[in-house]
């Protein structure tokens, strides 16, 4: 079942807190682009449509009505579905993008099973995720249980998401990360190759 309760009773304070943060916001769609994928893509939990747009990916799956709705006001017509369920024929996309969704799905691994079904023999999947185990990550999991929209998150490491993405099928990683610790040689907002110091990171991989 999809956990989309808090999204469903607090849709429009999520969308507001990108409103409220628009240089983060920018950094991950920055740091997003770097490695997104050319061709025809598919996001896979679109929420509200905030990354949709800028990213110009014109298919969006989206579980939560409330969410499908401030999407539909922004222009943005997203799709009703579950990741491991797409109602999408094999080898449509030429990609695959997950944004910030795989902490609240209920199978990563068969997730990325579809998302590797409805891409083409060529296909590329790109993860970007709140990595649990920086200093954010550490403190999202401390307070969960009082967050409308983390409650029911399960948080994933680098490691994890790579092993999901490897018994999926994938193969050739590539990572960007963002929300750095701030220091004399880096900003919090900065785009780093890699992983293991940002909050925010992003996977590129190939089937």
């Amino acid at each position: 079942m999809p956990k989309i309760q808090g999204y469903e009773s607090h849709a429009i304070e999520y969308d507001q807190w990108f409103t409220d943060n628009p240089e983060i916001r920018n950094a991950e769609i920055k740091a997003i682009k770097s490695l997104l994928p050319i061709g025809q893509g598919i996001e896979i939990g679109a929420g509200s449509g905030q990354f949709t747009l800028p990213l110009q990916i014109d298919t969006g799956i989206e579980p939560s009505p409330a969410m499908r709705n401030l999407a539909k006001a922004k222009g943005i017509d997203l799709i009703d579905g579950v990741a491991e369920s797409l109602p999408i024929e094999n080898g449509h996309f030429d990609f695959a993008i997950f944004i910030t969704s795989t902490c609240f799905l209920d199978d990563p691994l068969k997730a990325y099973q579809e998302a590797a079904r409805v891409t083409k023999d060529n296909g590329k999947i790109l993860i970007a995720f709140l990595e649990k185990n920086s200093e954010l990550g550490r403190a999202y999991e401390k307070h969960k249980a009082n967050s409308p929209f983390y409650c029911d998150a399960t948080f994933y490491s680098y490691t994890d998401i790579e092993s999901f993405l490897k018994q999926a099928g994938y193969k050739n990683f590539k990572s960007v990360q963002t929300v750095l610790p701030e220091n004399e040689s880096q900003q919090t907002n900065d785009v780093l190759p890699g992983h293991g110091q940002g909050a925010f990171v992003v996977i590129n991989a190939e089937k």
